[in-house]
């Protein structure tokens, strides 16, 4: 008798236990789940499902799904539901959760396997390493020494290992242990695939870098482009190759007339060249269209409207590029001239006078003479072979000083100006 009450009071603890225990997990429950997600379906039937206590977000079955759902969730403290739509490219998806949250996936919804690029796509690609290196590396960066080490034929992109991540490329280059994002918009083309980004002009990246240590300036040349020469043997093509060496850029002030009356260059020659020198950093400007007369000599604002803006029609019908900014022949110009056009008149602060001296070593000593200070402008004319072959050195000098050499509209970007407010501009520490 003893032995059963004492099995009755066991039972009669397990049984109080039990109801504790189930107590316990259907408060846990009742705390832990969202009763808002209950029932809750996907639009496709095969989608995993990954859940938080205010996040439920279903995903394609994969890992890189799952890593993205779960991406989707972190630090949600709201209730939310993520579902996907699939939108398809060739052979891949576009897994999309409308606005900016989507990624790219194969058929099995893994990540995207890159087999090939272009030679313009590893071009993009030593771009965007300069770039990177700029920013994140400015000890190694301003040494034109290693500067024009980083060129394609140094890079062995055998080892170059690549992955998609949201809308960028991400290129790892082990020889320099770093990776580098490109916007995939710059790259559907160079690895063959299509993720539905219109064309557009590329451009390489510009790091403006804010140390006062390293000086904004501005590199110019007037009164091209060359094309007298055989394509391949001109200074202004020289010019524009020694500046990519050094990842330099120029604002190049082209007169219409150089540009249009040519009798060796043909109409793809010169788009090839102005494509190539655009996508490399350099800018185009106007220089009037015949530069036969400073400005102030013209009469009539519709006159000298023309004259100004009639290098700017044509480059625009000719390749959809737009200029920001003109200068005046001679630097000469008056409230009539700057009426007559919404561009603003850009000026100098340095002239090489290379159109004086056509001396390597003159021009040269002449540029390098001077301490520059943020916002200075250098002219040149990229019509002389002594130009171009001058320019290396002072490259080279520039940039072993920590300057910044760039475009006028990438100045005007660094001090945050509106070309579109400006009439015209003498840049800071003025040179008499």
């Amino acid at each position: 008798m003893e032995i059963v009450n004492k099995k009755k009071k066991n039972l009669h603890s397990l049984i109080i236990i039990a109801l504790l225990s189930a107590a316990v997990l259907i408060g846990f429950f009742l705390l832990t789940t969202n009763f808002a997600f209950v029932g809750k379906k996907s639009i496709h039937e095969d989608a995993g499902t990954y859940k938080t206590r205010h996040c439920l977000a279903f995903y394609p079955d994969s890992k890189q799904g799952l890593s993205y759902a779960k991406e989707l969730c972190k630090g949600q403290k709201e209730d939310v539901i993520y579902d996907y739509t699939l939108v398809p490219y060739g052979d891949y998806y576009l897994v999309s959760y409308g606005g900016e949250k989507k990624y790219f996936a194969d058929r099995e919804f893994g990540p995207l396997k890159i087999e090939e690029v272009s030679d313009e796509g590893k071009r993009i690609i030593l771009d965007y390493l300069r770039y990177t290196f700029k920013k994140d590396h400015p000890e190694k960066y301003y040494d034109a020494a290693f500067l024009s080490s980083l060129q394609l034929e140094n890079i062995d992109f055998s080892a170059v290992t690549y992955s998609i991540d949201k809308e960028s490329l991400l290129a790892y280059l082990p020889q320099y242990e770093m990776s580098v994002a490109i916007p995939l918009k710059y790259m559907q083309k160079q690895i063959g695939m299509n993720f539905g980004f219109p064309d557009e002009l590329y451009r390489k990246p510009i790091y403006l870098d804010p140390d006062p240590a390293h000086p904004i300036v501005c590199l110019t040349f007037d009164d091209g482009p060359q094309f007298n020469y055989d394509p391949g043997y001109s200074s202004t093509e020289k010019i524009v190759d020694i500046l990519y060496k050094y990842d330099a850029c120029g604002t190049f002030y082209i007169i219409g007339n150089m540009l249009q009356n040519r009798e060796i260059w043909a109409d793809y020659q010169v788009y090839t060249l102005l494509k190539r020198s655009i996508n490399q950093g350099n800018e185009y400007g106007s220089h009037t269209q015949s530069h036969l007369y400073a400005l102030t000599e013209i009469s009539g604002k519709e006159n000298i409207r023309k004259e100004i803006e009639d290098p700017m029609v044509y480059l625009d019908d000719f390749m959809g590029y737009r200029m920001n900014t003109f200068r005046p022949v001679e630097g000469s110009f008056n409230n009539e001239v700057l009426e007559s056009t919404s561009l603003p008149a850009v000026l100098w602060d340095v002239d090489s006078e290379d159109w004086l001296s056509r001396d390597v070593d003159a021009i040269q000593a002449q540029v390098l003479k001077y301490d520059y200070e943020s916002g200075d402008i250098i002219l040149f004319h990229d019509i002389y072979d002594e130009t171009a072959e001058a320019l290396e050195k002072i490259l080279i000098e520039l940039i072993d000083r920590g300057c910044q050499l760039v475009s006028v509209s990438e100045m005007f970007r660094f001090y945050n100006l509106d070309p579109s407010q400006i009439d015209y501009f003498y840049s800071p520490g003025y040179y008499e």
